[in-house]
């Protein structure tokens, strides 16, 4: 009789585990990729121009766009919700289209992205670099695209605000050229500096100022995270991740935004898409 009771509690527990399991992979593959949430964040950096106190910057990366109707889908709920933030500026930071051999894996039309940029252009301005994917895409055609519906590029470059808030854009090395001391010495002195690049990592070859701020992108959060802890990818390497939100490397403010997309298998769990609007202050304390 007692055999009995514990094969059948096992029994239950298995099927139990079973449901549940079934039920994480149906949220992770199905529900929650196609969520997309807001990370709202105060950031201080110091030496702000009066004028810039308040101001709101939209953030919008790794949108990883395809050709099908739910990129499409996609693609129109960002525009409604960053339409709805009113920011003060738009900095977009890579890795818009997808390219590969997947079914529904291939970019999305330039019409449809020209659309999709234009939607977010801002009144103080609209800034861009590119990410990986623009590498297989062609990043000329797309710097194209993306000139064309208002947005400057500014990779390698150095621009201006309203004459006072100093912009820079570095680009992933690993796709395209960078010359660390040419752009060093391009920086010498600059602040406060707001830094644009597709991979965090790009910081720790700079010799800027610690009242830098980097806006990065790229590591889409890990897509699935320990609740808490880190993305589980990094965890199984033991490796130190470059963590969702604000945090301090290199001396310097980072700031990574886990992206509106994901890459090729869009699973997504305890990670959501998000676009993030960031409020600057000269405050001390940041606020996340």
């Amino acid at each position: 009789m007692e055999q009995r009771k514990n094969n059948k509690f096992l029994r239950c527990l298995s099927w139990g585990a079973l449901i549940l399991a079934g039920a994480i992979f149906l949220w992770g593959a199905f529900v929650e990729p196609n969520r997309l949430v807001i990370r709202r964040a105060a950031l201080s950096l110091p030496e702000l121009p009066e004028e810039f106190e308040g101001v709101r910057i939209l953030l919008v990366a790794d949108t990883h766009f395809g050709n099908s109707f739910i990129d499409r889908m996609r693609r129109n709920r960002l525009i409604k919700c960053a339409a709805a933030e009113k920011a003060d500026l738009c900095f977009l930071l890579g890795d818009y289209i997808a390219v590969g051999s997947l079914p529904g894996y291939g970019a999305m039309e330039t019409q449809e992205l020209a659309e999709f940029f234009s939607a977010l252009k801002a009144p103080l301005g609209s800034y861009a670099v590119l990410g990986n994917h623009e590498l297989w895409y062609g990043r000329k055609k797309m710097t194209d695209i993306l000139e064309k519906s208002g947005f400057q590029m500014i990779e390698n470059k150095v621009v201006k605000v309203k004459d006072s808030l100093i912009l820079a854009g570095i680009p992933d090395a690993t796709v395209a050229p960078f010359d660390s001391r040419k752009l060093n010495q391009l920086l010498e002195g600059r602040k406060p500096l707001i830094l644009l690049s597709h991979k965090g990592g790009m910081l720790k070859f700079l010799k800027t100022a610690p009242a830098t701020l980097m806006f990065a992108a790229d590591t889409h959060g890990g897509q699935v995270r320990i609740p808490g802890v880190t993305s589980f990818g990094d965890w199984l390497k033991g490796k130190k991740e470059l963590r969702p939100g604000l945090s301090e490397r290199w001396g310097r403010q980072l700031f990574i935004t886990t992206g509106a997309g994901g890459h090729r298998i869009g699973f997504r769990l305890f990670c959501p898409p998000e676009i993030a609007v960031v409020t600057l202050t000269n405050r001390k304390q940041n606020k996340i």
